[in-house]
């Protein structure tokens, strides 16, 4: 739970980046869910392109990649200060990802 909003999580540690099948599959879990109930989904190898823009818009999911999670790391941001920023991203542009870096520049 993070500022009312329920979080499920699901982390892919597979070789090939995610794709859009994982990405429709994860949503698939979270659409019997209750409606403020949220996503991260952490693909260590990355996310396609291709799958993200199959994905869609206006989604529960956000995502983030091992590059994200070495940023956060890195930088001592916390997690819950990511999380909020990365669903404040998606809230504004409608996109599932966007990348730490570019939410916290040094």
């Amino acid at each position: 739970m993070l500022q009312g909003e329920t979080y499920l999580v699901e982390a892919k540690g597979q070789e090939a980046p995610t794709g859009v099948a994982d990405l429709h599959t994860f949503h698939g879990k979270l659409e019997p869910t209750a409606a403020w109930t949220r996503g991260p989904l952490v693909s260590n190898s990355g996310l396609t392109e291709d799958g993200l823009a199959a994905f869609g818009k206006g989604k529960c999911v956000v995502c983030m990649d091992g590059l994200d999670l070495q940023e956060t790391h890195s930088c001592e941001l916390p997690l819950n200060h990511v999380l909020e920023s990365k669903v404040r991203s998606a809230a504004e542009t409608g996109l599932p990802f966007a990348r730490v870096r570019n939410l916290f520049p040094t």
